[in-house]
């Protein structure tokens, strides 16, 4: 019976705090919604907790920053459509999966950032300084991971 409670647990805890990968917008669609998890940042949203500015960024530094992440050893790209690029980013110590979408809009000079954790009702912030490690790269245009 304990078995039996533990395997209950284990999956309410999953629905409840497990998100899914998120899919790939459809063609000039915005990026997925956050959900209502405190446990993921967005730029398309305008206002409250989620809400993360886009990054600035030319042609060129678009390009950069796809190079830079194909090249980190903790993240992987699993689609890139040109203006689109999916990345899964395993954390440091626990080698937890996050989910990084990018869209990038060249004619107003942004790309816009969702970044969202795979496990966990709450980020404790690293979704947010993700995308302010990235934006700092652009700025600086030296890696900071």
């Amino acid at each position: 019976m304990t078995v039996y409670r533990f395997v209950l647990l284990l999956i309410a805890t999953c629905l409840v705090s497990c998100t899914s990968v998120p899919d790939k917008p459809a063609s000039g669609a915005g990026l997925p919604d956050c959900g209502v998890l405190p446990n993921c940042v967005n730029s398309e949203l305008t206002e409250g907790g989620k809400a993360v500015a886009p990054l600035q960024a030319t042609a060129q530094q678009w390009q950069q920053l796809k190079q830079w992440i194909a090249s980190q050893h903790d993240w992987t790209i699993t689609t890139d459509t040109g203006d689109f690029v999916q990345a899964v980013v395993k954390t440091p110590l626990m080698r937890f999966r996050d989910d990084v979408q990018f869209r990038f809009i060249q004619d107003a000079g942004v790309i816009h950032v969702r970044s969202s954790s795979r496990l966990g009702i709450s980020d404790m912030g690293v979704n947010r300084r993700r995308v302010e490690m990235l934006r700092s790269q652009l700025e600086d245009g030296e890696p900071d991971h």
